[in-house]
């Protein structure tokens, strides 16, 4: 059913469209940028896996070079006679509670840091909700003035189309008035000319 305002509709159902398309391309573009860091963040978790294994190699390859009953440490304590004394004994548990103190710290330390990575990961979330509720306000908004606008334009044409009913209503009166008088004339001439002829014919007789 005509409405009278199909062309004030399309123009307005494009331009909600383009709001719509606009806020999908806007949302597409921070779930990239969230990507992105999501994928920033693995790696670099993935790298304090990496030094850690390779921290926690080389604290085990020392403790055991310093550990071994053959090694330098070994020859020390026998150079000083103490070799089945508890003073070694000791020495090995010292070696094995250093190596087991470093370890408990390397863990605690990559601990942190990948729970400082999945912090930064969580407020890029937070960031992005964000970013795509104001984008989803804006367009509400935008959204929003083109409705005032439709109402305008609609308005505006209802006050034209008004006002051309009330020119056309002005003009047929003035026509029919025109030929009203037209009418008139035309009688009173015809009156006033049998009243002429009338004249003349006294004026004969």
């Amino acid at each position: 059913m005509a409405t009278g305002y199909e062309d004030i509709d399309n123009m307005m159902n494009q331009q909600n469209q383009m709001l719509d398309s606009q806020k999908e391309l806007n949302n597409q573009i921070i779930d990239k940028g969230l990507q992105k860091t999501q994928n920033e963040v693995n790696r670099q978790k993935q790298e304090y896996t990496d030094e850690a294994n390779k921290t926690a190699k080389a604290l085990y390859s020392n403790y055991k070079k310093q550990s071994n009953p053959y090694g330098a440490t070994a020859e020390q304590i026998a150079s000083v006679g103490l070799n089945n004394s508890g003073y070694a004994e000791s020495s090995q548990v010292s070696l094995y509670n250093s190596y087991q103190k470093s370890v408990t710290e390397l863990v605690n330390q990559v601990t942190k840091l990948k729970a400082e990575a999945d912090f930064n990961m969580n407020q890029a979330y937070i960031d992005a909700d964000i970013q795509k509720a104001q984008n989803a306000l804006t367009m509400y908004q935008q959204q929003a003035q083109l409705a005032l606008q439709e109402y305008e334009f609609k308005f505006a044409r209802d006050q034209y189309e008004h006002q051309k009913e009330r020119e056309a209503v002005a003009d047929q009166q003035y026509r029919e008035q025109f030929e009203y008088q037209k009418q008139r004339d035309a009688i009173a001439d015809s009156q006033w000319e049998r009243q002429y002829q009338l004249s003349l014919q006294s004026l004969k007789q």
